[in-house]
C-alpha cells in the first residue's frame, strides 16, 4: 500500500531548489532593471512583472539532458507605451536591441518574444500593451496583436488552489514530472495547457495524492477518447482570455500521443493504487512517476534493517577491538 508520504516525499524531490530560485532572482531582477535604464527602450517601458510557473509556483526542477543539467526558465513581461498602430517586429527588434546594449550575447528572436540564454538560467521577455484589464502581445508571423493575460492566470492559479484546499499546485507538479519521464519528446502540450487539464479534471475534495492523482489520468482518458477517434483536438478554454482555446497551438498527433500515454498510465496507477503489496505498488508507480518515486519508510527501515543485520553476526565471532583508538600510518601529504 502507497502512503500519502511517499508522494509528498516525491513533490518535496522535484521541487526546484533554493540555489535554482535565487539564480533565477538574481538574473530577471538584473534584465528587469536593464530594460528599465535603457537610454531609448526606456522611453516606452512602463513597467515588468513575472509570468509563467516561475511565479505561479507551478514549476519543476530543472532536469538532466545527456548529464548536462538543463536552465529553468523565466517568463519577464514588459509592459510598454507602444501601440496597436506599431508593427510586431519593430517592437520585438526594440527589446533585442535593449537587451544587445545591456550586454547580453546569446539572444533569439522568437515569434512573442525575444529569448535570453544565460549559463544557468533562460529567460523569455515579451513585450506587451495594455488593453483595460489585459494586455495584447504582438506576433511577428501573423503580424498582429493578441489577446493575453497574464496576471489571470497567476490569480488563477492562486484561486484554483484555494478551491482545491492547496493540492492543486502540488497535483499539477505531479502531473509535470510524469510528463517530463514520459513525454520529453513532444513539444506540447505542456506548461500551462496542463496546469488548465488538472484544474477541469482534478478531485476537489479527495485527500490522497495517490487517488487524486489516479483518478487525474482517469478523467482525461474518459473525457478525451471521442477526440483522438475523430482525429480531432479538444477545446479547453483559457482561464485569463474567455474564448481563447488553451489546445490552439497543439497538433491532433501530439494530442494524440499525449493521449495514448494518458490512458496507458491511467490503468497503470490505478492498479498501484489498488496493489496492497507495498513491493508490488511501488514498483507499479515507479513505472508510472519515474525511479526517483520513493519507498515507504518502512521499507526504507526494512532495508536499512537488513544492512545492519548483516554486519552483527561479525561481532563477537573471533574478532577482537582494540580499547584505544588507532591511527592509520599513512605517507606525508596523504589526505
Amino acid at each position: 500500500m502507497t502512503t500519502q508520504q511517499q508522494f509528498l516525499d516525491l513533490l518535496k524531490d522535484i521541487e526546484p531548489s533554493p540555489s535554482t530560485v535565487a539564480t533565477c532572482s538574481s538574473a530577471h531582477n538584473t534584465l528587469r532593471d536593464s530594460l528599465a535604464e535603457h537610454e531609448e527602450f526606456g522611453d516606452v517601458h512602463v513597467r515588468t512583472f513575472l509570468s509563467g510557473s516561475y511565479i505561479r509556483d507551478t514549476a519543476i526542477r530543472p532536469t538532466l539532458v545527456d548529464g548536462v543539467l538543463q536552465r529553468p526558465d523565466v517568463d519577464i513581461i514588459a509592459v510598454t507605451d507602444h501601440t496597436t498602430e506599431d508593427e510586431p517586429k519593430v517592437v520585438l527588434d526594440a527589446v533585442h536591441k535593449a537587451l544587445v546594449d545591456a550586454g547580453y550575447k546569446t539572444l533569439t528572436v522568437n515569434r512573442r518574444s525575444i529569448n535570453v540564454k544565460l549559463v544557468k538560467v533562460d529567460m523569455d521577455v515579451v513585450p506587451v500593451i495594455a488593453n483595460g484589464d489585459s494586455y495584447l502581445i504582438p506576433d511577428i508571423h501573423l503580424e498582429e496583436w493578441l489577446p493575453t493575460n497574464p496576471p489571470a492566470h497567476t490569480q488563477w492559479t492562486i484561486d484554483v488552489n484555494s478551491d482545491a484546499n492547496g493540492r492543486f499546485k502540488p497535483l499539477v507538479k505531479l502531473f509535470k514530472w510524469w510528463r517530463r519521464v514520459h513525454l520529453a519528446d513532444i513539444k506540447r502540450p505542456k506548461g500551462f495547457i496542463l496546469e488548465c487539464l488538472v484544474a477541469e479534471h482534478m478531485s476537489y475534495s479527495e485527500t490522497s495524492y495517490e487517488t487524486i492523482f489516479a483518478s487525474l489520468l482517469e478523467a482525461i482518458r474518459d473525457s478525451y477518447r471521442g477526440y483522438v477517434t475523430l482525429g480531432m483536438v479538444p477545446f479547453l478554454e483559457d482561464p485569463g482570455v474567455p474564448g481563447n482555446n488553451v489546445f490552439s497551438a497543439v497538433t491532433a498527433d501530439e494530442f494524440k500521443t499525449f493521449y495514448n500515454k494518458v490512458e496507458e498510465h491511467a490503468s497503470l496507477a490505478r492498479e498501484a493504487h489498488n496493489e496492497a503489496d507495498d513491493e508490488k505498488a511501488l514498483k507499479l508507480w515507479r513505472k508510472v512517476l519515474g525511479p526517483r518515486f520513493p519507498a515507504s519508510a518502512a521499507a526504507q527501515r526494512s532495508t536499512s534493517g537488513l544492512a545492519n543485520s548483516l554486519l552483527r553476526p561479525a561481532v563477537g565471532v573471533g574478532l577482537t577491538f582494540p580499547a584505544a583508538q588507532v591511527l592509520p600510518n599513512k605517507l606525508d601529504g596523504f589526505a
